[in-house]
């Protein structure tokens, strides 16, 4: 029987970043297999393309379908409501790859100044709030038949994704996963931000927010090829 092309990514993606030997050229493998990956690779099913889906009352504006998850990765699709974002956020010492399989996407995204990042104790609030700087990153706009965007530990390791002109889907590679140790012991979360003032040519300054009440998700199987 022959192997499915999303299983050849699965593959590939395992090896990348469950072994650090070769790790860059096992990850050029994994670009050049994630950039020839369609729609069709994962059965993407055409409603989520329709605008007739996403106006249905109390439809999440985002539905994640999970395809894997080990402890160094985890890969899915996310599928995106017209003129709906993944609000800005972190990836933790984490590697991120995306490959748009329907619509359109914008990502907007910033590498973080650790050098600039202070905790500064909020006198009005019980809890400290977090502010850091980050460098802004040419937006990039990614269609069906881009290249692959890759997110680096130290390079626009925060970002928010928008789809534009309607529906959008787009496959998500993350490694090593959320809820993950990181080299210094802490415990990878998902961290959101919003965007506060720029304090130099391209550098801003950020402010640590719960998740944002407009963006929830639902879940849908995945129903593409087999994996094994």
């Amino acid at each position: 029987m022959l192997t499915s092309h999303i299983a050849t990514v699965l593959r590939q993606a395992v090896v990348t970043f469950a072994n650090k030997e070769m790790f860059y050229q096992n990850l050029e493998i994994l670009k050049a297999l994630l950039d020839k990956t369609t729609g069709e690779d994962v059965n993407l099913h055409p409603q989520f393309m329709t605008e007739d889906l996403w106006q249905r009352p109390n439809k999440a504006p985002v539905t994640y379908v999970d395809i894997y998850e080990d402890y160094n990765l985890t890969i899915g699709i996310f599928i995106l409501k017209p003129n709906m974002k993944l609000p800005l956020h972190n990836h933790p010492q984490m590697h991120g790859l995306i490959k748009v399989v329907g619509g359109k996407i914008k990502v907007t995204s910033y590498s973080l100044n650790t050098e600039k990042t202070q905790q500064l104790d909020n006198k009005n609030a019980a809890v400290v709030t977090k502010f850091i700087t980050a460098e802004r990153s040419v937006e990039t706009v990614l269609e069906t038949h881009s290249e692959c965007c890759l997110l680096e530990p130290e390079v626009r390791n925060l970002h928010e994704i928008e789809s534009v002109g309607g529906p959008a889907a787009f496959i998500d590679i993350l490694a090593p996963p959320y809820e993950t140790a990181t080299p210094g012991g802490n415990v990878r979360k998902c961290s959101y931000y919003r965007v506060l003032r720029e304090i130099a040519p391209s550098v801003f300054r950020l402010q640590e927010i719960s998740s944002p009440s407009w963006y929830w998700t639902d879940s849908f199987p995945y129903t593409g090829p087999d994996l094994s």
